[in-house]
């Protein structure tokens, strides 16, 4: 079935993205005023040792998406490497439900595996870095209900990527607003009630809960999903052993890119709050969440347009993804300084709002630029990844390992501080990543700069017509 993103889905897809973003910004103030500094560079940490659920997932997200958007565009098979490319228009209920199957069996096991280790290696970290604030009970009853948060989200995770995969990305968008909405006013409420960080942990939960429930509902009634998928009937253990075994050609590899982005993304938050402690941290961390929400605002386009590209290229219509990578791009090469700027005339309100200078401009370019390169290249892998080709993993680790290895050298030898760890992190991409696979696509693609300037004026052009 054609995935067609409309205007509405569009919308939908930014105003989910700005209220989830706008919904941590607006939690800051409160979290400032009613957190201590060790505390708010605690929940820094909470959130970069919550990111092990991407280590988790171990790309399967993103995969289990890519597979529900080839069945509903017809595919017949899947394939381990690439997409055999189909002219069928129906969709294929059969693979569909094998698909999702498979999915439910492994993120069951993925969900008990990472509460496993958040709650064993997960809790002697946070007792380590949380020495330095005395209740030590109040530390760890957040961390463990924050661990919970994590793998109820895990169990449940693969819904929001089912309605992405049918191209329902209004619907994923509109339970992200209710659920996060909920979240935030319950994390006020909880912080004015005096229940300090545990807030935080407890709103999750409910988050998660809320957000997973609204998606599978949402899923299940488009298009009679939920009676279509029953004419097929049950799916034996050997289907879904054998989906397992094609998925799996490619998820171990998008596994690798998940550890290596969480290595370039979250370690260096985690090392900045072993070597220079939870005040730095507090500083590094929100510079890190501002100017990656910036990346992700920015970008939004390029992701709304991701299950029509996997169905575009499931049908070898090159023009089509020519226009909408050119277009999505372009947004993200205008949006992102914009955003930058933005925040800079920000930094006085948010350090008048903490009382003390938390931020700074030369952070935030730093960080900045790094979030831009990283976003950019992403953008690009994407793209590979969506048509079964994730061909850049090795480069990925490599430029991961570099990171760490870059911040340790400049943050403990050196004594950079949270210098060292932003020039570790440009460098570790600039080399190969950041360039390189951007080429790749482009040149694959047929696109020069001038060809995709020119297709983003007219699309711009379209666009604001459509509008007008």
């Amino acid at each position: 079935m054609k995935i067609n993103i409309s205007k509405n889905d569009i919308i939908w897809n930014y105003i989910g993205i700005i209220v989830s973003l706008m919904g941590n910004f607006l939690l800051i103030p409160f979290l400032l005023k009613f957190l201590s500094t060790d505390y708010y560079g605690l929940w820094n940490v909470f959130i970069s040792l919550g990111a092990i659920s991407v280590l988790f997932d171990f790309g399967f997200n993103s995969l289990f998406a890519r597979n529900i958007a080839y069945s509903w565009s017809g595919v017949e098979t899947l394939s381990k490497e690439n997409v055999v490319a189909t002219d069928n228009e129906s969709v294929n209920y059969l693979l569909l439900k094998k698909v999702i199957k498979t999915c439910q069996l492994v993120y069951l096991i993925i969900s008990l595996a990472a509460l496993i280790v958040m709650v064993t290696i997960g809790t002697v970290y946070i007792n380590y870095v949380g020495k330095t604030i005395g209740n030590s009970f109040v530390v760890i009853v957040a961390w463990e209900l924050y661990a919970i948060g994590i793998f109820l989200d895990l169990l449940y995770g693969y819904y929001d990527a089912f309605l992405r995969g049918i191209g329902e990305v209004g619907a994923d968008n509109k339970a992200r607003v209710i659920s996060k909405l909920v979240q935030i006013s319950l994390t006020i409420v909880l912080l004015f009630f005096d229940f300090g960080i545990i807030s935080t942990s407890i709103a999750n939960i409910i988050y998660g809960l809320m957000f997973r429930g609204l998606c599978k509902r949402s899923f299940y009634n488009y298009k009679n999903m939920k009676a279509n998928l029953k004419k097929v009937g049950s799916v034996s253990i050997s289907d879904t052993l054998e989906t397992f075994k094609i998925v799996w050609h490619n998820a171990w590899r998008e596994g690798v890119v998940s550890i290596a982005n969480y290595i370039s993304n979250q370690v260096t938050t985690l090392l900045c709050s072993f070597y220079l402690g939870l005040s730095q941290t507090a500083s590094f961390g929100l510079a890190v969440q501002f100017t990656s929400a910036i990346a992700q605002i920015s970008s939004a386009l390029f992701s709304s347009y991701m299950p029509a590209l996997q169905e575009a290229y499931a049908h070898r219509e090159k023009k089509r993804i020519q226009e909408k990578l050119s277009y999505s791009m372009g947004i993200y090469i205008i949006l992102f300084p914009l955003g930058i700027i933005a925040l800079l005339l920000c930094i006085p309100l948010i350090n008048f709002i903490k009382g003390s200078n938390i931020l700074d401009v030369k952070l935030i370019l730093g960080v900045g630029l790094y979030q831009y390169l990283l976003k950019y290249r992403d953008c690009y892998s994407w793209y590979l990844g969506g048509t079964n080709r994730v061909i850049y993993y090795k480069s990925f680790i490599v430029a991961s390992i570099l990171c760490v290895l870059l911040s340790i050298l400049f943050v403990q030898y050196l004594s950079l501080g949270v210098v060292g760890f932003i020039i570790a992190q440009i460098f570790s991409q600039i080399i190969h990543n950041a360039w390189y696979w951007p080429r790749f696509v482009d040149k694959e693609l047929g696109l020069t700069c001038a060809k995709k300037y020119t297709i983003f004026t007219q699309q711009f052009v379209k666009m604001v017509r459509s509008y007008v």
